[in-house]
């Protein structure tokens, strides 16, 4: 079974160049498991919207990823390296083996996606 959150967040970095972009991000964190026969459930969906909440939405919304956080202070944040680090992220906070893949777009024409 797969079951597929969305969510949007607002962050800011600077490019190679050192001009400041800001994207409005949409983040899809995609679950792969079996049901749970006595809740009927992969996840509880308030537990999964806490771990978006805490480990995106509380890091990166409204930040600069190269100022307001530790993860792109020595190299610059791509949008291949921020979905690989929303990636491990998500993965470490989630059950075991939960996260099927990651899919994040800066913008309505590209997605970065990480699977696993």
């Amino acid at each position: 079974m797969l079951i597929t959150r969305r969510m949007e967040f607002s962050a800011s970095y600077r490019d190679a160049s050192g001009a400041t972009l800001g994207h409005n991000w949409e983040l899809e964190v995609t679950l792969a498991g079996p049901v749970d026969g006595e809740t009927g459930m992969l996840i509880d969906l308030k537990d999964l919207k806490s771990v978006l909440e805490r480990e995106v939405e509380a890091r990166f919304d409204h930040r600069c990823l190269n100022d307001d956080t530790p993860y792109f202070r020595d190299r610059a944040p791509t949008p291949e390296r921020f979905a690989s680090l929303l990636f491990e992220l998500l993965d470490k906070a989630l059950p075991s083996g939960l996260l099927h893949r990651v899919r994040l777009s800066p913008t309505r024409d590209l997605t970065i996606e990480v699977t696993r």
